[in-house]
Parts: structure tokens; C-alpha cells; sequence
């Protein structure tokens, strides 16, 4: 006998036990649905809701952005004067 572990999407789940079941009697002689454990649960995680909400502001647009280099070049700016009497 032969022991097989399968990882199976969602989406997919109910077709794939629709065939399994039909398989039972004659093939399968047992099987067992285990759900996959995640390391974290993102729906309670205080930093996956912020961050959740700052994605959400950037789509809605109501989050004011800075280009990369506009916030590079401002930074650099600042460190210049910072240090410029140093």
C-alpha cells in the first residue's frame, strides 16, 4: 500500500474530493483532509491591517506619494545642510 500527501488550491477542493469519493470504494482504502496551518493569522495581525490600509489609501489615491528620487534628493539636501558647517 502506498501512502501519497497532495496539496490542493482551494478553488479546487470540492472537485477534486468529488473524485476522490468516487474512487473510495474501489481504490482508496482510507483518506484524511487535513487543513495546512499558517504560520500567522494576517486577519488579527495588527501590522497586516495597517499595511492593509495604507495599500487601500494608495488605491483609493487619498495617500500623498513621493516619487523615489524627488524623496532621495530631499533627503540628501537635508543631510547637506545638516553637515555643511561640520
Amino acid at each position: 500500500m502506498k501512502t501519497v500527501t497532495l496539496e490542493i488550491e482551494d478553488s479546487k477542493f470540492e472537485q477534486f474530493m468529488t473524485v476522490l469519493n468516487s474512487l473510495k470504494s474501489d481504490l482508496v482504502k482510507n483518506f484524511e483532509v487535513q487543513k495546512k496551518e499558517t504560520h500567522c493569522d494576517l486577519a488579527n495581525d495588527p501590522l497586516a491591517q495597517e499595511l492593509q490600509k495604507r495599500l487601500q489609501e494608495i488605491d483609493d489615491e487619498t495617500m500623498k506619494l513621493t516619487p523615489y528620487s524627488e524623496g532621495i534628493d530631499s533627503m540628501m539636501q537635508r543631510i547637506k545642510l545638516k553637515y555643511a558647517s561640520a
